[in-house]
């Protein structure tokens, strides 16, 4: 074996030109399909973040208007597998109204403490404070501007009730997402329930699990755990359904252009090394007089392919993280960050490895299958 590992060096040594084509090819084709790899796993985060990440994965409402004794639900709802947080809710729908402006708005009361593990609400205020007092609120950025609103400042919330009531902007937050931005008036549970004459009720109670994409298998759980015909149970890729199927179409896409890609690198290094054979038929019949078995013939052109794929592979890895970090440099919004948020998976790297340096070992098949059965007599025969 180390024999046939040396006589392959030196066969590459020997057409450094040939080589290094192959490794060039084998490198290209590395990059482009991990590339476009890390590109759609990158916009499949960006887009499940955006839709997903700022909305409930699963919701609990109730058919009767308001969840009663809704710490006892949701300790229920903790106990189930894959669920990372469960928080009350309390939506109520309202008017903004400043001088003579008045903007349609969505007064929503968290339990701040749950609510900010799931939407992160802290590190989106970028001016102020959490709405933790009574009658507190932040607000979104595109409403701030819209209103021309500074922290400190007093609005007047009116409810689809007309009843009026006084709350104090402590803050400003910015979900980067613009019709939350225009219409969440975020504040803490009890102003919320007040505001509407709620009592200890909630409209909803709102549910984050681990993996959004099992939300529909983890929803069916919780309704089956709460086990209420008056509660409805209802998860995010059921209301999203053209993109969750967009992603899917996205994801087959993706399949499909890495394995062409791969099967061209593949098919070059065949076409090339078949060639190989053929160049060497003089030497490997030499080998073969001289006593070298059969088997080690055909490792010879199998450790080539070998080397040829760690070799091009180790390239086409550079490469393509390369590609990655221009992409996040110039492929940018107007605010300077990345259009499509690429993240570097190491396990993908790994798996993209061990894929390409096997497909170009296998590659090497058919060519050493010809040079065991290549006979030292036809060779001396043919001259």
């Amino acid at each position: 074996m180390f024999t046939s590992f040396r006589i392959a060096s030196r066969f590459l040594r020997s057409s450094k030109i040939q080589t290094l084509i192959i490794i060039i090819g084998i490198a290209i084709g590395v990059s482009v399909q991990v590339f476009i790899g890390l590109l759609s796993k990158g916009l499949e985060g960006t887009l499940l973040n955006k839709m997903a990440g700022n909305a409930a994965n699963i919701t609990v409402y109730s058919h009767n208007g308001g969840i009663e004794n809704w710490g006892d639900r949701i300790n229920k709802i903790k106990g189930t597998s894959g669920i990372t947080s469960v928080f009350p809710v309390v939506d109520h729908q309202a008017f903004v109204k400043l001088n003579d402006m008045t903007e349609p708005a969505l007064v929503r009361g968290f339990g701040l403490k749950e609510g900010n593990s799931f939407y992160n609400i802290k590190n989106r205020i970028y001016n102020g404070k959490m709405p933790e007092g009574e009658n507190e609120v932040i607000i979104g950025k595109d409403l701030v501007e819209r209103l021309g609103l500074k922290v400190g400042d007093t609005i007047n919330i009116i409810t689809i009730s007309r009843k009026q009531v006084d709350f104090k902007v402590v803050g400003f937050y910015d979900f980067e997402v613009a019709k939350i931005n225009k219409t969440w008036l975020i504040t803490n549970l009890k102003t919320a329930q007040d505001l509407i004459g709620f009592g200890d009720k909630v409209t909803s109670i709102e549910v984050g699990v681990s993996d959004p994409y099992n939300a529909d298998t983890i929803g069916k759980k919780v309704e089956d755990t709460l086990g209420d015909k008056n509660l409805k149970v209802e998860n995010w890729k059921s209301q999203n359904k053209l993109l969750v199927s967009g992603i899917v179409g996205q994801r087959i896409c993706t399949v499909i252009i890495q394995f062409f890609v791969l099967l061209a690198a593949v098919l070059s290094t065949v076409s090339i090394l078949s060639i190989s054979v053929v160049q060497k038929y003089r030497q490997i019949g030499i080998l073969k007089a001289m006593g070298i078995r059969d088997s080690s013939a055909g490792l010879v052109f199998l450790f080539q392919a070998l080397i040829l794929g760690v070799l091009g592979t180790s390239l086409g890895l550079g490469l393509s993280l390369f590609f990655v970090q221009e992409f996040n440099r110039y492929i940018i919004t107007p605010q300077g960050e990345p259009v499509v948020n690429i993240v570097i998976s190491k396990r993908f790297l790994i798996m993209s490895a061990l894929i390409d340096i096997t497909a170009s070992t296998f590659a090497a098949l058919l060519p050493a299958l010809k040079s065991f059965r290549l006979s030292p007599v036809e060779v001396i025969k043919n001259g």
